[in-house]
């Protein structure tokens, strides 16, 4: 057996050991033992798993990207704070049924931006996930109460995008 076969033969089965290690990651979830475990927030099962690594590879293939990103600053500048919104139901689109929220919040004042700062009455601009087909209706009480507007685009100023009253209002948000 020559040199560059033997290489080839021991990557394959390397390749392979690593695929059969991984892979099991999910496998080891249970939903009563181990010591690492994530709670699914939209009513779904919580997974445990035995070790952290195998909950962090779990966590790795759940990963989504939001489908909305709220900003303390105009111009989706992160700098002065952002909080992403991913869907409940693990999409990375938005159904076209207008009463089925993807992802919302009826209480901004629970909320914190990356700098740690609260969201309520704080949202000047933000983006949605290109090519979801997202819309995303603010509140300007808790609840989903008060007055509302909404947008299937990307705002870099709320105060441009719904009028002066807009800027700093929002209580309360639902992504549809």
């Amino acid at each position: 057996m020559n040199a560059m076969k033997l290489w080839r033969t021991i990557v394959s089965m390397t390749v392979a050991a690593a695929a059969v290690l991984v892979l099991p990651a999910a496998a080891e979830a249970s939903a009563s033992t181990g010591d690492y475990c994530v709670q699914d927030l939209a009513g779904g099962p919580s997974a445990c798993f035995t070790t952290e690594r195998a909950l962090e590879s779990y966590q790795a293939e759940l990963s989504l990207s939001p489908l909305l990103t709220v900003y303390r600053n105009t111009g989706q500048l992160g700098a002065g704070g952002y909080l992403n919104f991913a869907s409940a139901y693990g999409r990375t689109y938005c159904d076209d049924a207008t009463n089925v929220n993807e992802a919302s919040s009826g209480a901004l004042s629970a909320l914190k931006f990356s700098t740690g700062q609260t969201v309520d009455l704080a949202i000047s601009s933000y983006v949605i996930a290109p090519n979801s087909g997202c819309v995303v209706v603010f509140f300007d009480q808790a609840s989903f109460n008060g007055n509302a507007a909404g947008w299937g685009g990307n705002c870099s100023a709320m105060a441009s995008c719904f009028g002066s009253y807009w800027d700093n209002r929002a209580r309360s948000l639902a992504v549809t």
